[in-house]
């Protein structure tokens, strides 16, 4: 291999040099990241005192939450028992619907019967009027002979 190439490095220094100051460089990115991570742990220590802080009212609301978890669970279940008690109305609502249409019907179904009976005795009435009309007429047509016939006795007789 030839050698040359090496020497006409533009930078003079010696390759211990070179690698010292990487060295240097590295030790200085690395002071720069433990600073970095020394400014997160004290703003972790920071959050994390606030949290300390907090923890007490985080209790408590978790602890009202729980209480009215609780509290929607006794309305769910009142909600399903008044929905039963609903459906049970429901359902004899609708028997009562239904009795009032039977009843609705058999009322229309006397009041035709009703309304027939008038009509069969107004026509009865009106027949055995006429037959009484037509018997007083008939005696009175008799009684007038009759008086006819007793006036022309009473006149001869006197």
């Amino acid at each position: 291999m030839n050698e040359e190439p090496t020497k006409d490095l533009p930078n003079k220094k010696s390759f211990e040099e070179r690698v010292f100051a990487r060295f240097d460089d590295f030790d200085a990115r690395f002071d720069t990241v433990g600073a970095r991570f020394d400014t997160v742990d004290t703003r972790l220590e920071k959050l994390e005192a606030h949290s300390y802080d907090t923890k007490p009212i985080w209790e408590r609301a978790l602890a009202k939450i729980m209480e009215m978890d609780l509290e929607v669970g006794e309305i769910k279940t009142k909600v399903g028992v008044i929905g039963s008690k609903v459906t049970v109305i429901e359902t004899k609502v609708a028997a009562i619907e239904t009795d009032v249409a039977v009843m609705k019907t058999s009322y229309a179904s006397i009041r035709n019967e009703l309304t027939d009976m008038r009509r069969e005795l107004r026509d009865n009435i009106k027949h055995q009027l006429q037959l009484i009309l037509k018997f007083l007429l008939e005696d009175r047509s008799d009684i007038r002979d009759a008086e006819d016939r007793i006036r022309q006795l009473e006149t001869k007789l006197a």
